[in-house]
């Protein structure tokens, strides 16, 4: 479909940290902006984030009424009320937490409603009894990807630091690497993060794994890609998750990935993209163990993973929200 006007494409976020609901717009964003159009992010305080570099415009969220927008996203229910007093032809809600309740949502018909993953698309079916839109992804593709045909010395098992949230599951990873090491198996865990509060640094200064370990702190998010080609294995076991974009980052790596089917469910394929464990940390070290063992099998789920991934990502997205952009507001080719 051939866009031909300009969008005024806007997001009210609560704020700017490196969440993935936040990291969804402004990776969007750059792509509406390549495109020709412009982006527009609100924000309480209105500043830019430290960890992306936005040509977009960033303003106060009290200066909403100064804008006219084509399209408004939130992924909050708290910002229903600014949804609903903006200058905007179509008003959307993105779904994006996956057990967000959307009941205020529904009363308002003139809101549209996507969804990230198929995870969020079932929990909404199963509580609610209706089909939300999909707009599922998405993932920036390395030109290259890792050479898993190379040997090792250390099998680098890697997972997301964030220890200050148990749902991501660090601890349950770390655990399973403490018992491969004390078993005699060569790893070392691959940690990353970028601390969102005190409480986040603390925790990282006080961790101290019963294993070899390396915690990367403040890593460019574009250049994410040179990060996971470190590691022979990337592990998502994740308590709740829409879309798990660090899963789908590694994958898009070409590295395998073990993870359980919470945020997966569009790219993890069992013993085909990736391994599908319970989440405890038993299953993961027998997983890790498998692999650790079996080289082509390595090569077979890093391969297949990534072009698994390709399907998701953000430049398909983009294009995705802006047909359906187009398709709403009659602009048609």
């Amino acid at each position: 479909m051939l866009i031909c006007c300009m969008y005024v494409i806007g997001a009210i976020l609560p704020h700017t940290k490196l969440f993935g609901g936040v990291r969804r717009f402004f990776e969007l964003g750059e792509r509406f902006i390549q495109q020709g159009h412009q982006m527009i992010i609100l924000t309480p305080e209105g500043l830019p984030p430290e960890w992306f570099h936005f040509s977009g415009k960033m303003d106060r969220l009290e200066n909403m009424q100064q804008h006219h927008f084509t399209a408004l996203f939130i992924t909050e229910t708290v910002f229903i009320n600014e949804l609903l007093l903006a200058n905007a032809l179509l008003k959307i809600f993105y779904h994006v937490i996956p057990t967000a309740k959307i009941d205020k949502i529904l009363q308002h018909k003139e809101i549209t409603i996507f969804v990230n993953s198929t995870s969020s698309f079932e929990y909404v079916k199963k509580r609610y009894g209706i089909e939300l839109i999909k707009q599922i992804g998405g993932i920036n593709l390395p030109a290259q990807t890792k050479d898993l045909h190379q040997p090792e010395d250390v099998f680098t098992i890697m997972c997301y630091g964030r220890l200050s949230r148990k749902k991501k599951g660090t601890r349950i990873v770390v655990k399973a690497a403490e018992k491969l090491h004390r078993l005699g198996y060569p790893v070392k865990l691959l940690l990353y993060d970028t601390p969102i509060d005190e409480k986040s640094k603390q925790l990282i200064n006080n961790f101290h794994p019963k294993a070899p370990f390396e915690f990367v702190l403040n890593h460019p998010v574009d250049k994410n890609d040179e990060l996971f080609k470190r590691a022979s294995v990337f592990v998502a076991v994740e308590r709740k998750a829409g879309w798990t974009n660090t899963a789908a980052e590694a994958m898009a790596s070409g590295i395998p990935v073990i993870g359980t089917d919470i945020g997966t469910k569009d790219f993890l394929i069992p013993n085909e993209t990736g391994i599908v464990v319970k989440r405890y940390a038993y299953f993961v070290r027998k997983a890790l163990e498998k692999l650790i063992n079996d080289k082509a099998l390595r090569i077979k789920l890093g391969e297949n993973g990534r072009r698994k991934i390709e399907a998701f990502s953000w430049d398909i997205l983009a294009n995705n929200i802006l047909a359906f952009i187009a398709q709403k507001i009659g602009n048609k080719s």
